[in-house]
């Protein structure tokens, strides 16, 4: 009797031993259940963010994309390959490239195209004959300020000083001014107007399409001509600029450009005569007594040795004058004044027109500069 009751006391521990193992077996499977269901929704939902995120940057990268593909309104400047074999009366010029850039913070849009004589075929073992090539580029700017920084970036010289130095130079129509020069490796066109600043490089070193080692004066010196290419391409760049504008205007620019030496040439004998003059001398050379007084025609350029010659002349009233002092300021690009200097003028007569003509050297770049009399 006393075996029966330990049998059946043990008999009941062992079945609620085995209840207990069940339960916390199914509580397990059920846990497991859910933390298996937990990850599979948090991976949902990390392999869903990070799709997302892979549609954004996609998203992000074409449209970089569509940004490169838009071309800039200056490509219909260039001229096209059916004008430039026009020109040439036959094929000789294609393009190779052609990029558009734009800086949003200075407003200046940028095109460059490069041409290749594509009548000769470029030798890539020897090396020996390089084929002619002609660099473009057009510039569009809103700030003259802007402009100069750019300028200065990209050019070992300022656009005054490369026009200043330039073998011809000329105004094809008003608020245009063009400049060409030359060396023996080919030439060198630029046009600024308001707006646009149109430069045309050739690379032209065995002569294969014009003549350039000549010299700049004598009977021999180097002439122009309508087949002289950098001029032809900014004149016609110039032409596209008109027509986009409403202008009509038939110029030839290698007609136009003059010679630099002879202009400096006739300043100077004028800057000569007119010192040498008194006040009605004046007016017959142009120079009226009712004229705007005080200083005019300033000029500030400086060489590619950092030499700054300043130009410009004084108009007199009716009071004879014994001296007057004139401040010459030099402006950075924000108009903060980083260098001046005093000079004086001595015995100005009544109405007399009197220029002046000096040099001064300063390392730092400026922008423009600026004459007042003290009083």
């Amino acid at each position: 009797m006393k075996k029966i009751i330990i049998f059946s006391i043990f008999t009941i521990l062992m079945i609620f031993s085995l209840q207990q193992l069940a339960l916390a077996e199914i509580e397990g499977k059920e846990e497991r259940k859910k933390a298996a269901e937990e990850a599979i929704k948090k991976n949902k939902r990390e392999i869903t963010a990070n799709g997302e995120e892979r549609k954004i940057e996609e998203k992000e990268i074409i449209k970089e994309k569509e940004v490169r593909k838009i071309q800039s309104k200056l490509i219909k400047l260039l001229p096209t390959e059916n004008k430039l074999e026009e020109i040439t009366h036959r094929t000789i010029w294609e393009y190779v490239d052609k990029q558009s850039t734009l800086d949003e913070e200075t407003g200046i849009e940028t095109m460059t195209a490069l041409l290749r004589d594509i009548s000769r075929v470029y030798d890539p073992i020897i090396n020996k004959y390089k084929v002619s090539t002609i660099q473009i580029e057009i510039i569009k700017y809103d700030d003259k300020y802007e402009l100069g920084y750019y300028w200065d970036e990209v050019s070992n010289s300022s656009i005054e000083n490369i026009f200043n130095n330039a073998y011809l130079v000329g105004s094809p129509d008003e608020g245009i001014d063009c400049m060409f020069n030359y060396s023996k490796e080919g030439a060198m066109t630029i046009c600024k107007t308001d707006e646009h600043v149109i430069q045309s490089i050739i690379f032209d070193k065995y002569e294969e399409h014009f003549t350039y080692n000549k010299s700049k004066t004598g009977t021999e010196k180097l002439e122009l001509n309508h087949n002289e290419m950098t001029t032809r391409v900014v004149e016609e760049i110039l032409k596209n600029i008109e027509k986009h504008e409403n202008l009509k205007n038939n110029y030839q620019l290698h007609e136009i450009l003059k010679s630099n030496i002879k202009i400096k040439e006739n300043d100077k004998k004028i800057a000569v005569i007119s010192n040498s003059t008194d006040g009605d001398e004046n007016k017959s050379l142009g120079v009226e007594k009712n004229k705007k007084y005080g200083i005019q025609n300033v000029s500030c350029i400086k060489d590619e040795f950092g030499l700054i010659t300043i130009s410009g002349q004084f108009n007199n009233n009716q009071i004879k004058k014994d001296r007057i002092i004139l401040e010459i300021l030099f402006l950075d690009y924000e108009q903060n004044i980083i260098f001046k200097n005093n000079t004086n003028l001595i015995e100005i007569n009544e109405f007399e027109t009197k220029r002046f003509l000096g040099n001064t050297k300063i390392d730092k770049s400026f922008a423009t500069c600026t004459i007042k009399v003290l009083t």
